[in-house]
């Protein structure tokens, strides 16, 4: 979960080295949206075509092979779910926590507010995420099913790799109540609720 957040820039060689031949026929995902169009906004923040495009060219060159409507989508909500964090992390004064200073010290290329955001997501999720969760996880999966499960262990880490999932989606869904978030077209005019 953490790794879809803070990504790492390419270098310049690995992204003209990963471009797909079929691509060449199809715009990519960063020509298909203009630099400064504004796309969404999260309270006061506006996010533009530019930070879509550096956030579809920071991904695995795995990941940049998807159609780019699907990639401008899960660009935006990624943005916007970095952008809840952040608000609610800088809320919390974290800025100015020992843990944040030390990440931002030991490294050369994470800024403070991804430090920021690398805190507070690692604490919610090691709150969620707990030997306890997990044992109860697997007990209603036990309970739900009649077919024989695999030991605990066997399955430990799809059990918290989905409660991971939840606590994300938990925590999107409770920051975003409290923040009004825009969505706007290519036209630059706000989204109807629930049109994509």
């Amino acid at each position: 979960m953490i790794a879809a957040l803070a990504t790492t820039p390419l270098t310049a060689q690995e992204s003209e080295t990963t471009a797909p031949s079929e691509s060449q026929s199809q715009p990519s995902a960063s020509q298909m949206i203009s630099p400064d169009q504004l796309v969404a906004s999260v309270g006061e923040t506006e996010i533009i075509g530019s930070d879509v495009s550096e956030f579809i060219e920071s991904l695995p060159p795995g990941m940049r092979e998807q159609p780019p409507e699907m990639l401008i989508s899960m660009a935006v909500q990624q943005i916007v779910l970095r952008e809840l964090l952040l608000q609610e992390a800088e809320a919390q004064n974290l800025g100015e926590d020992p843990e944040v200073e030390s990440i931002v010290a030991q490294s050369d290329d994470m800024t403070r507010d991804d430090a920021m955001v690398q805190v507070y997501l690692t604490r919610e999720i090691e709150d969620s995420v707990t030997d306890e969760a997990v044992q109860q996880t697997y007990d209603q999966i036990a309970e739900q099913t009649e077919e024989d499960l695999p030991p605990l262990e066997d399955v430990r880490l799809q059990i918290e790799q989905q409660l991971q999932q939840q606590t994300v989606e938990g925590l999107r869904q409770d920051l975003a109540a409290n923040v009004e978030i825009v969505f706007y077209g290519p036209d630059g005019e706000p989204m109807v609720a629930g049109s994509d």
